[in-house]
């Protein structure tokens, strides 16, 4: 049986054509011959008989070779018709993988006739698409236009396919929501044996991630991720731009360095979130308040820098920066209903006065940021000069060295006697620090307490100087010598940017050390600068027992409605007002004054930084309390006070004035 379709081999039936053809002659030429040759009827009997035999026989062999080759022509045809089946089995088996391949694969794959009409999709095209395939069969590829390419895309695009027969790239398409989305495709044409196209097949991804993420990456690299504003290296590679343009124009560019006060005790004090909060907000205030065309970028921490182009002088230069600081202090409110409040510093380098690149006028204006905030404090702005730097560098290695002072133990407080101006007898004493430096010696507070304030170092410096005051004060308990009050000086930034209250109720504690024999000392400006804050510290320090003091009394600007509301214990007159009494009527006058108001009050009033027996002599009449100065005493090391401390159980250590004397 022969497979449908398939012809019988033909060579059989002419190999039998030719046997039958040629036994035919055979027989009709032997048997002629045989007439021929001989009558004798035996023979031609025996003739005849010997005839069929052979036509027998070769009937016999043709029959069997023909079987035999008809056998093996069958075998032949069927393996060649089983190879055949196998060949169609795989490669169907081979189609329904690419089929399933096809259909599994997270990229979307449309095949289109040669003119681009869809004959099929797989499920990664729907899906990312949005369109089921009913709706994208016949139909084009250009239902998916996003119209974010023009006509020039396009024609380059089939120009490639015409000439390479493949396209790849990326382009933006548009899903049924509507949604643009980028995708980065494979376009390919499909040739038959003549080399004309017969279909197209397209592969693509969305790549919508890795553009989110590539962009991401390039914000990064440009922006300060906390801030939005320009990071360092991207500042600088501007600033040296906006360089290059000021030098081509002839025209001047500022550098404003501008430095949040206090920033990393906010950190310390409220947390980095509230402290981000003050970042973020001078960072928005500040940009707000510059001219288009300026730059901010951030620099460091608590640094954000300004390059301001097309100055005219330093007074457009210091006028810009004083509404950069008036923007800054703009208050506002955190969650909880507190509000904040920040102050900033500002320095300046002018280009092309004080350097001509990028990275010096930063660093002028990083000296002269430092110099702002040494000499004039808070919302304060300073031009770069040429000693700058080098002031620079020793502040820094004075902060590294008083750092190291702090922890090698170079640090020691001095005691000044505090005197009751009626008995002229020993009543307390103000701790003062003092750092014995090995190599430089005794070094003034005037140069490294602004250093640790504006470095941090005031934290842990103070709380050290409250907890050796208690100890102290607790050894001379121990010793028996008289009880006399102990005072500390608290730094403006200690006492509101730190937890001075817990401080000190563990000193006090450790040193078991009387609460009432202890005194805090707050300078008036503390209290004036956040009253209400200063109001609650207060409160619960004095919930602890402890006198409270306001120092230099006279040079805050308090406002007396506040003064009243605080649970102070004493009134220090500013030596200010003592140093020329009795030559200035004005003094004299203060004085006087401040000394009727704290007794209205019930206060007790201790003048400082008196030096001569008038002044004395003046307080005295004048009804003051307590004084301390040099008039008594130097301020005394601990050895030094302790022996004082014994001198005086049994005398006055100023002698009193004569009876009936005034020194009005």
């Amino acid at each position: 049986m022969h497979k449908k379709g398939t012809a019988a081999p033909a060579w059989p039936y002419w190999i039998l054509a030719l046997y039958t053809l040629t036994a035919l002659v055979w027989l009709a030429g032997s048997e002629s011959l045989l007439l021929h040759w001989t009558q004798d009827p035996a023979q031609i009997a025996r003739w005849k008989d010997w005839q069929g035999y052979v036509s027998i026989l070769l009937n016999a062999l043709m029959g069997g070779w023909l079987l035999q080759r008809l056998l093996r022509s069958e075998a032949v045809r069927r393996a060649a018709l089983e190879r055949r089946a196998l060949r169609r089995r795989a490669e169907n088996a081979r189609q329904r993988l690419a089929a399933t391949v096809v259909d599994n694969t997270i990229e979307g794959v449309v095949v289109t006739d040669a003119n681009s009409v869809i004959l099929s999709v797989n499920a990664a095209f729907t899906r990312v698409l949005g369109y089921t395939e009913q709706e994208m069969l016949g139909q084009t590829p250009r239902m998916f236009k996003s119209g974010r390419h023009g006509q020039d895309f396009y024609d380059a695009m089939w120009d490639s396919m015409r000439r390479t027969g493949h396209w790849q790239g990326e382009i933006w398409n548009r899903r049924k929501n509507g949604e643009v989305f980028p995708e980065r495709m494979s376009l390919s044409a499909v040739y038959d044996s003549t080399d004309r196209i017969t279909h197209y097949v397209c592969m693509f991804t969305d790549i919508t991630a890795e553009k989110a993420q590539q962009k991401r990456l390039e914000y990064l690299a440009r922006k300060d991720p906390l801030t939005g504003l320009d990071n360092r290296a991207w500042f600088v590679e501007r600033l040296e731009e906006a360089l290059a343009a000021s030098t081509a124009e002839s025209r001047k560019l500022a550098v404003l360095l501008i430095n949040i006060n206090r920033l990393r005790d906010f950190n310390d004090s409220y947390g980095h979130a509230v402290g981000d909060q003050v970042l973020c907000h001078v960072a928005t205030r500040v940009q707000a308040a510059l001219r288009p065309g300026d730059l901010i970028g951030r620099m460091t921490g608590d640094e954000i820098a300004v390059a301001a182009r097309d100055l005219g002088n330093e007074v457009d230069a210091a006028q810009l920066a004083q509404r950069l600081i008036a923007a800054a202090a703009e208050p506002w409110h955190l969650p909880d209903g507190m509000e904040m409040r920040a102050s900033v510093s500002i320095g300046m380098s002018l280009y092309p006065h004080h350097a001509a690149t990028a990275e010096a006028l930063l660093q002028g204006a990083h000296s002269a940021v430092y110099v702002a905030k040494q000499h004039s404090g808070a919302d304060a702005w300073c031009f770069f000069q040429e000693d700058m730097t080098q002031a620079a560098r020793e502040r820094l290695e004075l902060e590294a060295r008083l750092r190291q002072a702090l922890g090698e133990g170079h640090l020691q407080l001095y005691y000044q006697p505090q005197v009751d101006i009626a008995t002229g007898r020993l009543t307390g004493a103000e701790a003062l620090l003092r750092w014995l430096d090995p190599v430089e010696g005794l070094i003034s507070p005037a140069r490294f307490i602004p250093i640790a304030e504006s470095s941090g170092v005031i934290g842990p410096m103070g709380e050290w100087v409250i907890r050796e005051t208690c100890a102290q004060g607790r050894r001379w308990r121990d010793l028996g010598l008289p009880e006399i009050t102990l005072a500390v000086n608290v730094s403006l930034h200690q006492f509101l940017l730190t937890d001075i209250v817990g401080c000190t109720q563990a000193a006090l504690a450790d040193a078991d050390f009387p609460a009432a024999l202890f005194e805090l000392e707050i300078t008036e400006s503390a209290l004036a600068q956040q009253p209400e804050e200063a109001l609650q510290v207060l409160r619960r320090l004095s919930s602890l027992g402890l006198r409270l003091a306001i120092d230099d009394f006279g040079t805050g600007y308090s406002s007396l409605a506040h003064l009243k509301r605080f649970p102070i214990d004493v009134l220090k007159i500013d030596q200010g007002f003592i140093r020329d009494i009795p030559q200035s009527a004005d003094d004299m006058a203060i004085s006087a004054a401040v000394i009727a108001m704290g007794h209205s009050m019930g206060l007790t009033v201790l003048a400082e930084g008196v030096e001569t027996a008038a002044q004395l002599d003046f307080l005295r009449a004048r009804g003051c309390d307590h004084f301390q100065g040099y008039f008594c005493s130097r301020p005394l090391p601990a050895d030094a006070f302790e022996q004082l401390l014994r001198d005086s159980r049994d005398r006055p250590l100023v002698a009193l004035a004569p009876a009936g004397s005034d020194a009005a």
